[in-house]
């Protein structure tokens, strides 16, 4: 992308060793390598596949993660946490977004992009030096990394819409890093072009020798699951239909059934059977400081993000049938609740500290509850968590969201479809309550509504809020609908959030990217916006 990227791929050619195989998700690179004498062997393939994946660990990376995907969102306040170093995010939460705020940075995906881009590049060449490394395995490993591309782009598209995108590693000053942004709908194009090929080219394995390499590195599943997700953002419903459910057919993905125990199984234990894939983190060498920090954590019970209250369960629900509110205890229009003792409101936030709860998703499980008082006491873990980039419950409520959308086939079948997808993943939080009933689900707007609802309520803090009301703002062509759900996190004191035109959904071209390209043109919204303000 520019000339410090040269500088990523020298330290890294130049640092990283792989060790045994069965860690190599998990530790950090080691000891030196002469770069003359590197791409000769599969081991030294292997270190830089181990580094692709390594860099989407570094806390730069699961930052954005979760500032893009959840902080403009209507989940996330500031909490007791907010500190100096988070006040790039703080100006975020407040609607005073602008090109030279650290997190409008793109540079750890396009880190990511160039590893990916410099392991294509060199491997092909390691076949013909080193005869244990044979075509076969270098084409399974090329699925892979062309996947993990794919992901870092679609970050990248979902945040900033047109972005530049080069297949070219950076390797050295002759090359032209000034280049200017494609538009979304090209981007896409390529994502899905790549996607397709390795899905059609079958070069992408189902599983791996170990429980942590099938959920830790890239299966057939996690690609699968990235595609479904491109074509939802693009609008190609039947598209993402067929290949939700290419992997819900996967025999070795299965929900976990016990509500209780989903969230020990999912967020604490790691690795579950639910996982489709998550980024792997150790105590040893790779702890996730940012979910520790932003989060919560048994050092940090309150982190820099808080959930709002008015969202959170409360036992009278002042909610109408009308407008979107809470998804906890949601009043339908036969008078009966949706989520009235929903159990991911207590495992997914805690303590009631006005005006907001702590977050507590993937910080601890143990949650015991006092009989008499009803008083609930939470355990934090001791270990870091894994970061979840997707699971089986998100691809089961994106295919009922892409059948509410489809205007093809039996319209009727296709609610009916949803609807069973949703009260799968409903029922299984809600042991107590009765199925959902499409009585209460009448039209596509209330169809709509209910599986935006599941999504929020079982996906809080996953990183996928902000682009799932995107979505919504996307086909509604309009900020409308997006506005009409964060706004209810504001207060009298609050500057104006959310988004005020559909341009100012999207980040902010970096002001240092600008700087170094001029081939480079700010996003519409940001040219206005930030000279009105000098």
């Amino acid at each position: 992308m520019k000339k410090q990227l040269i500088k990523i791929v020298l330290s890294l050619l130049l640092g990283v060793t792989i060790a045994g195989c069965n860690d190599w998700l998990t530790l950090k690179p080691e000891n030196d390598i002469v770069l003359d004498e590197f791409w000769k062997k599969e081991a030294d393939v292997e270190a830089v596949l181990a580094t692709c994946y390594k860099s989407l660990t570094e806390r730069s990376a699961i930052e954005r993660m979760m500032v893009w995907g959840e902080l403009r969102s209507d989940n996330i306040v500031p909490g007791y946490g907010f500190a100096k170093e988070t006040y790039d995010m703080y100006k975020i939460l407040i609607g005073n977004l602008k090109s030279d705020n650290a997190y409008a940075s793109w540079a750890p995906f396009y880190a990511t992009i160039n590893y990916c881009n410099t392991l294509l590049y060199n491997a092909p060449n390691v076949v013909e030096l080193d005869e244990n490394f044979t075509d076969t395995e270098l084409e399974l490993l090329r699925g892979e990394v062309i996947t993990l591309r794919a992901l870092a782009y679609f970050y990248l598209v979902r945040a900033f819409r047109d972005i530049p995108w080069t297949e070219e590693p950076g390797v050295d000053d002759s090359q032209n890093y000034s280049l200017p942004k494609l538009p979304e709908a090209e981007v896409l194009d390529h994502i899905i072009a790549d996607l397709e090929y390795v899905k059609n080219a079958r070069i992408v394995r189902e599983s791996y020798a170990s429980e942590q390499h099938n959920k830790g590195r890239i299966t057939k599943s996690a690609m699968l699951a990235l595609l479904a997700d491109v074509y939802l953002w693009k609008g190609d419903y039947a598209k993402c239909i067929e290949n939700c459910s290419e992997v819900l057919r996967a025999k070795d993905l299965g929900l976990i059934a016990n509500g209780e125990l989903m969230y020990n199984q999912i967020f604490y234990r790691k690795n579950s059977k639910e996982s489709i894939f998550e980024l792997q983190f150790s105590n040893r060498d790779m702890v996730n400081t940012a979910v520790n920090d932003l989060y919560s954590s048994a050092n940090n019970p309150f982190g820099s993000f808080a959930f709002p209250a008015p969202l959170a369960y409360i036992k009278k629900p002042s909610n109408s049938h009308t407008g979107p509110y809470s998804p906890f205890n949601y009043k339908l229009a036969d008078a009966s609740f949706e989520s009235e003792d929903d159990l991911r409101s207590k495992f997914s936030y805690c303590h009631n500290v006005s005006p907001f709860y702590t977050l507590f998703k993937y910080a601890g499980v143990y949650v015991t509850e006092n009989i008499t008082t009803g008083v609930l006491s939470y355990y934090y873990r001791t270990d870091t968590p894994n970061w979840i980039v997707y699971r089986l419950s998100d691809v089961m409520l994106m295919k009922a969201e892409a059948l509410v959308q489809l205007e093809s086939g039996n319209i009727q079948q296709n609610m009916a479809d949803a609807l069973e997808l949703v009260n799968t993943t409903y029922m299984r939080s809600n042991p107590k309550a009765t199925p959902l009933d499409m009585s209460n689900y009448a039209s596509k707007s209330e169809m709509e509504r209910l599986v935006l609802r599941e999504r929020h309520r079982e996906l809080l803090f996953e990183g996928k809020r902000w682009f799932d009301l995107v979505r919504l703002a996307r086909r509604a062509k309009s900020v409308g609908p997006l506005n009409s759900y964060v706004t209810v996190k504001m207060d009298a004191t609050s500057s104006p959030i959310g988004a005020v035109v559909m341009d100012a959904m999207y980040m902010p071209i970096p002001k240092r990217e600008l700087e170094m390209n001029k081939n480079l043109v700010q996003n519409p919204f940001y040219v206005e916006n930030e000279s009105s303000h000098r």
